[in-house]
C-alpha cells in the first residue's frame, strides 16, 4: 500500500541498509513496527511485506528522496525499518552463557567511531565471535548497523560498569587477555593464542589506557613495513581474528 510517511519514530529505532534490515526482519520479526522501501527493492523484501500486511503492520512505497529524509542519510539502500531494539544481553547473563567452551572475546577500548563498530561487528559475525565488551560502547546507530551488513543482530556489545572487576572475574574463568600494539609484543604470526581469549583494542588516536596496560597478559603487534604508524582497528581486528580463528578452528563448529 501507498501512504504518506510519519516521520515521527518516537516507538522505535530506525534501521536501514539491505542486509541489516533482512537480518532484523529474519532474527526478530515480532520487533518490525513499520516499513518504508524504494519500489526497486519490493521483490527482495517481498516476504517482508506479506508480513506486514498479514500482522496488520504499516509498510509505505517510497521515493529515494523521501528514503533520505526518513533517514538523514543517502546510504539507506533503499529500505528503512522502524523496530523496537533489540534486547542485550547483561555481563552476568555472558558469563553464565560461555560456560567453559572455546570463546573469543573483544574488549574495546574507547573505539567510537559508527564505521569501525559497524566493520568490527561484520568481522566477528564473520567468525562467530558473540560477544564484544567495553566500558565505553557507544550506542549502536543506524549506520553502524548498516556497515555491519547484519552482524549486528548476530554479536552482542555488552557494556561494563566495572571494567576491572569483570575483567579479573574473566581471567580467573581461564581468559587470557592479549592486547594489541603497533610498538611492541610478538608477531601475530608467533604468538600461540588460548582457547580463551580476549582481545584488546584501543581507540586510534590513544591506544588503551593505563589500566588496561596493566591487566593485559601478553601484547602481539601485526608486522608491517613501517611506512604507517598502524592499522586502522577494524583492519586490525580482521587480522588477529582471523589468526586466531586459524589457530583454533580444528575444534570449531560454524554450523
Amino acid at each position: 500500500m501507498k501512504a504518506k510517511p510519519n516521520k515521527k519514530f518516537v516507538d522505535g529505532q530506525k534501521y536501514y541498509g539491505i542486509h541489516a534490515c533482512l537480518a532484523l526482519w529474519d532474527l526478530r520479526p515480532q520487533d518490525v513496527i513499520r516499513v518504508y522501501v524504494h519500489e526497486s527493492n519490493v521483490p527482495t523484501f517481498g516476504a517482508l511485506l506479506k508480513g506486514c500486511a498479514r500482522d496488520k503492520k504499516a509498510y509505505h512505497i517510497v521515493s529515494s528522496e523521501e528514503l533520505n529524509r526518513i533517514t538523514d542519510s543517502v546510504h539507506h539502500e533503499g529500505i528503512c525499518i522502524v523496530a523496537k531494539g533489540a534486547h542485550g544481553v547483561s555481563f552476568e547473563e555472558m558469563v553464565t552463557l560461555l560456560q567453559r567452551q572455546k570463546e573469543c572475546l573483544l574488549y574495546l577500548d574507547g573505539v567510537q567511531n559508527p564505521h569501525n563498530i559497524g566493520s568490527i561487528l561484520r568481522t566477528c559475525a564473520h567468525f562467530g565471535i558473540r560477544y564484544v565488551i567495553g566500558d565505553q560502547l557507544p550506542p549502536l546507530s543506524a549506520s553502524a548497523c548498516r556497515i555491519a551488513k547484519g552482524g549486528a543482530e548476530r554479536v552482542q556489545l555488552i557494556r561494563l560498569n566495572d571494567p576491572v572487576k569483570s575483567l579479573h572475574q574473566l581471567k580467573k574463568l581461564g581468559f587470557v587477555l592479549v592486547g594489541t600494539s603497533s610498538h611492541k609484543g610478538s608477531s601475530l604470526y608467533d604468538y600461540r593464542f588460548s582457547e580463551r581469549t580476549i582481545l584488546v583494542f584501543g581507540a586510534e588516536a590513544d591506544g588503551m589506557g593505563r589500566l588496561l596496560q596493566k591487566l593485559v597478559d601478553h601484547h602481539v603487534q601485526i608486522p608491517g613495513t613501517g611506512w604507517v604508524e598502524s592499522l586502522n582497528v577494524a583492519v586490525a581486528t580482521s587480522l588477529c581474528l582471523g589468526e586466531y580463528v586459524r589457530q583454533q578452528r580444528p575444534a570449531w563448529d560454524f554450523s
